[in-house]
């Protein structure tokens, strides 16, 4: 299984369970469900269960947006947002909350 989207998307305990008991071969993910302090788990970023012990599981610290010219992308989106809307034009990536993003 892998995560990438948000920790909340599964359930800590039943995995954590999963994983220990063999049912599920394996867990990837760059989100968790909690963040504890800056001594914690990778980087500071946490779930309650000790997922970072376990031999079948990969995971780091909310890196997905360091992935090259993330932040370049960015900022050039929202630039182009900041001209649109003092320009007084419709706005390309304009949030939907009817479509729920």
């Amino acid at each position: 299984m892998i995560n990438t989207a948000r920790g909340a998307l599964t359930q800590e305990k039943p995995l954590y369970e999963a994983l220990t008991s063999g049912r599920l071969r394996g867990y990837a993910a760059d989100v968790w469900w909690r963040y504890r302090s800056l001594t914690a788990f990778p980087g500071g970023n946490g779930p309650r269960f000790d997922f970072h012990t376990l031999p079948n599981v990969i995971g780091s610290n909310d890196q997905a947006s360091d992935a090259d010219d993330v932040l370049e992308r960015h900022l050039e989106q929202g630039t182009r947002t900041l001209v649109e809307f003092a320009a007084g034009e419709q706005i390309t990536c304009a949030i939907n909350l009817d479509l729920g993003y």
